[in-house]
Parts: structure tokens; sequence; C-alpha cells
């Protein structure tokens, strides 16, 4: 069961389940986790999953790293388990870092998220991550410049390396991904800032939080 919102992300009293929410273009909570770190050899990097072939919504899409949905009644800080259910990485809310509020419209109106956006840094190897066996089919790094730089128009693919979650794949494969890999994937806006957002906190800054509507 998902609390029904209003257009400014206030519950309003109502709960639906997870179908009804998304038929009828519900606004509903969520919350995005973006993870970013170093590696051995100095470079910053956005870590995202992809979506497995089995997702109702982005089936096989590059994502976020973490994302999911807030149930009914359930606090901020009870629903960063998703962390820890789709990636294996164990977090707290007090981990990390708010980056900023989308209020998210969906292409055909029927799945309207206010998304809780945070980052946190994580320089683990892409090794290390243990995927939700139904829900992501790999893990990809991407050099964080490259990413920022791929979602402002500057360049219309980046290199990335992605290890997927499949016994015989112990090696990240080189890959490339572009917008239009990713799970909707747009120029500008939501990604560039919170990719903006997550190099600061990468570096140890504080960022600028957000909110887009």
């Amino acid at each position: 069961m998902f609390a029904v919102l209003d257009a400014n992300g206030k519950p309003t009293g109502a709960t639906k389940r997870r179908a009804d929410i998304h038929r009828d273009g519900d606004w509903h909570g969520a919350l995005h986790i973006w993870v970013g770190g170093v590696e051995a050899a100095g470079r910053s990097f956005a870590l995202f999953q992809r979506r497995s072939a089995s997702k109702d919504t982005w089936p096989g899409s590059v994502d976020v790293a973490v994302g999911g949905h807030l149930r009914a009644g359930e606090s901020l800080a009870e629903t960063v388990r998703e962390a820890e259910e789709e990636i294996g990485l164990v977090l707290t809310l007090a981990d990390l870092t708010h980056l900023g509020r989308r209020f998210a419209h969906s292409v055909g109106g029927t799945d309207n998220e206010v998304q809780e956006v945070f980052g946190v840094r994580s320089d683990l190897a892409l090794d290390r991550y243990r995927l939700h066996p139904d829900e992501v089919t790999a893990v990809i790094s991407v050099g964080l410049d490259d990413a920022i730089a791929l979602f402002e128009g500057v360049v219309e693919t980046v290199p990335a390396l992605e290890l997927r979650r499949d016994p015989a794949s112990t090696v990240p494969a080189a890959i490339a991904v572009g917008v239009n890999d990713f799970a909707a994937g747009e120029v500008g806006g939501y990604a560039v800032r919170a990719l903006r957002g997550l190099r600061a906190v990468v570096a140890g800054r504080a960022p600028e939080p957000f909110e887009l509507r």
C-alpha cells in the first residue's frame, strides 16, 4: 500500500495499492539514492544499475543506483533499506546527503512520483555489490564528469564498465552508453542537477539542494 500525496507532496490520508496508484496517476512518494566514488587511480565515477528485463517500467534500462517507493506508514529512514535490497549497500539515512526533491511526471501521466533525492559516496569495486536477483541485472560505472557531459548534451555516448549478475561474469565489460539507454532519459534537467550534487558529495562538499517540478 502506498500513501496518496497531493500536488505539493503532502499526504492526503488516503492509501492505495501500487497498481491502483499507477492506474489513477496519483502522486506518491519515492526515494532515489545517487551513488558515486573514487577509483584507486583517482577517477571519480557514478554508479548506475541496469534494471531487470522483467520490470514493469523501463525494463533493461540503465537507472539511478538505488530507487524505491515509500510504502504507506513507512518513514524515509526505513525506505533506505532499498539500497541493501537492490545492490547490497548497507546504509542509514544519516549516511546520505540530501540533494533535492523532484516532482516526476511520467509519460502518459500514470506514474507521478515525489522523489526525495540523496547522494552517497561509496568507493567499492563493482564486484563488491550484491544485486537483487529479480530487479537488478548489472551495475555500471561511468566517469562522473563523463556522465555530466552526457546529460548536458555535450557528447552523445560515454564509455562505461558493466558487471552483470552472472556467476560467469567476474570482469566488468567495456560498453558505451547514451542518454537513450537510461530510464526516462533526457538531456539536461534532473540528471544534471543530481550528478552535480553527487560530484560535490564525492569531493566532500555540501551541495546546493534543488527542487524540480
